[in-house]
């Protein structure tokens, strides 16, 4: 797998299929002349995409609009339609601006075919496990350079389209991975397929993903008609190569899970790096993209989206967003101690291990006042 700009394959294995959901903001979808009408629609409908109603996405009925894609391949054809309902929503503006835009009220949605994955417990398993230690870095690699995600994916968003929503739960693609690690800790997390019927355990019995409001939405596993698992962290985009990147992303890990499951061996140094945990943020996200990615070039990317948003303000304080907890040192620790002079840390130490070993009679510790 490489990475190519425009319409070029990205080489994905022959049995990866996906489907994208695009939104936008201030899109004129009633109507003649709109998005919705005439030969808009037409040619939409040419293209067996579909064109989302008020009723399925409230998106819709506060000036916005969604258009959702049949079943996507990795060939030409198919990048060259994702472009053109891309630009296709750009040529109607509704009444908020002149612009159609892809604001924090919109998401990318992207959907894999789950049968790769759920054909096989162990595969299924392996992807998870992945997907938990690498959450907090897909979040942040998942959007263009210097674009940090919206707050509403991670946080209660009490403003907007959502309000109501908003109320039961924590954001529009909320962080599952502390309660995934959890489950493979406890042993909890269960698979077994059987026409993929028992794998709906996962959103339901054991409770992994009860609610399709996370940033990997596994409620559709299992479904006859729609047997998908969902990557939903993402900003609303209608820039081809964001999306483009993205699906290239998530495939990739997709892809890791399996191959990793096929020939264990082959990956056993490179996972036993990713595991680390007493490294910084930049080596984890290095080592994950080592593990994932071939190609220098196409890791770069990555990189520097993740460089770019960091730090950003929507990230801080992770341990309430459901975020798997230590999987690298912060960053910000570590400046705070290269910031502190040695000599303060000496006299530090020295004060307290001197209030430790001064004890009473009873061996209590004793303090000064």
């Amino acid at each position: 797998m490489r990475y190519t700009k425009d319409f070029g394959k990205l080489g994905l294995p022959e049995d990866f299929k996906f489907g994208i959901e695009l939104e936008a903001y201030n899109v004129k979808t009633k109507g003649e002349d709109s998005l919705y009408s005439g030969e808009s629609a037409e040619y939409i409908k040419s293209k067996n995409w579909h064109m989302a109603t008020k009723s399925e996405e409230s998106l819709v009925g506060e000036g916005g609009a969604e258009l959702v894609s049949p079943i996507l391949r990795d060939t030409k054809q198919d990048w060259e339609d994702i472009f053109a309902m891309c630009e296709q929503m750009k040529k109607f503006p509704g009444n908020k601006g002149n612009k159609v835009i892809a604001d924090s009220k919109c998401g990318l949605h992207i959907h894999f075919d789950a049968e790769c994955l759920a054909k096989n417990p162990n595969k299924m398993r392996n992807f998870l496990r992945l997907y938990a230690e690498s959450e907090e870095l897909l979040y942040k690699m998942c959007n263009d350079k210097n674009d940090p995600i919206r707050k509403g994916a991670i946080n209660k968003d009490f403003k907007g389209i959502h309000l109501i929503s908003a109320m039961w739960r924590n954001g529009m693609a909320a962080p599952t991975g502390k309660k995934i690690l959890k489950q493979i800790q406890d042993g909890t997390l269960k698979l077994s397929y059987k026409k993929f019927g028992k794998l709906r355990m996962l959103a339901s019995k054991y409770k992994l993903d009860e609610r399709r409001y996370a940033g990997l939405n596994l409620t559709n596993i299992g479904n006859s008609k729609k047997n998908t698992i969902e990557f939903r962290m993402a900003n609303g985009t209608l820039d081809l190569e964001v999306i483009k990147q993205n699906v290239f992303l998530y495939a990739s890990l997709i892809n890791t899970a399996i191959k990793m499951t096929d020939n264990p061996e082959l990956y056993q140094d490179s996972l036993s790096q990713f595991y680390k945990t007493d490294v910084t943020e930049k080596e984890k996200a290095e080592n994950f993209l080592k593990l994932i990615i071939e190609n220098p070039e196409d890791r770069q990317i990555y990189i520097d989206r993740w460089e770019s948003v960091k730090q950003a303000q929507v990230f801080q304080k992770n341990e309430r967003k459901g975020f798997a907890q230590n999987r690298f040192k912060r960053e910000q620790f570590k400046q705070i101690a290269m910031r502190t002079p040695a000599d303060i840390v000496h006299s530090t130490y020295a004060h307290f291990k001197e209030i430790i070993t001064r004890t009473n009679d009873k061996g209590a510790i004793t303090y000064d006042r």
